[in-house]
């Protein structure tokens, strides 16, 4: 039962709310009530600039990595990786959930996109990184967060059902299930910013775009 203790520690870590931790300390502001409103990346460098965003990046990085990479440190510990072998995925599936629905902020946290990034960075690096390619690339094209988020998320979904078809290395059916679940969950998250994006105004970096 010990690697179980990989679950609660997983939302925990999910739970810590960078972006609103880090507008108090920098600006002692909340900054789900400036910008967007959203407790996220994206809002603490358009609100407070790009030297508060440095750790947001690093933190929420960090803490949807360690989740599943406890989750598997603990199994190797114990010998149940085989017995466990949905653990890491569920390990990164909470510390979403943590991010997202934050038990130390009032449960408004943010999308989940950088967390979800660090979970398959510990799960399938290589999967990770193609996808955030891809996310660079629509950034670059269309100068809207937003998009680079949702199309890397539909990348995310196309791409490890790719991978489980053909069996690539480290990938199995609760990976694809987590990418699958992660993926909608990110997606529905940005459901206001599909609305300004139809409407044409959403904020987009640099010039303004319509769709």
């Amino acid at each position: 039962m010990y690697p179980l203790l990989a679950l609660p520690i997983a939302y925990l870590l999910g739970s810590i709310p960078t972006a609103v931790w880090v507008a108090r300390i920098y600006k002692k502001i909340d900054i789900r009530e400036y910008g967007s409103k959203n407790a996220g990346l994206t809002n603490v460098f358009r609100v407070l600039g790009w030297k508060p965003a440095l750790p947001v990046i690093a933190v929420d990085l960090a803490k949807g990595f360690f989740a599943p990479f406890i989750a598997m440190r603990l199994n190797a510990a114990e010998g149940t990786s085989e017995v466990y072998m949905w653990l890491p995925v569920v390990a990164g599936m909470l510390v979403v959930l943590g991010h997202s629905f934050t038990c130390l902020a009032r449960f408004k946290g943010g999308k989940g996109v950088l967390t979800t990034l660090g979970v398959f960075l510990a799960l399938q690096p290589v999967l990770a990184l193609t996808c955030f390619a891809f996310w660079g690339l629509l950034f670059v094209v269309t100068k809207y967060v937003s998009v680079a988020s949702i199309g890397a998320c539909a990348m995310l979904s196309v791409l490890s059902a790719v991978c489980f078809v053909y069996e690539c290395d480290g990938m199995n059916i609760y990976v694809l299930i987590l990418s699958q679940i992660v993926a909608i969950f990110v997606i529905v998250k940005h459901k206001a910013n599909m609305v300004r994006l139809y409407h044409g105004t959403e904020n987009g970096f640099g010039k303004k775009r319509k769709t």
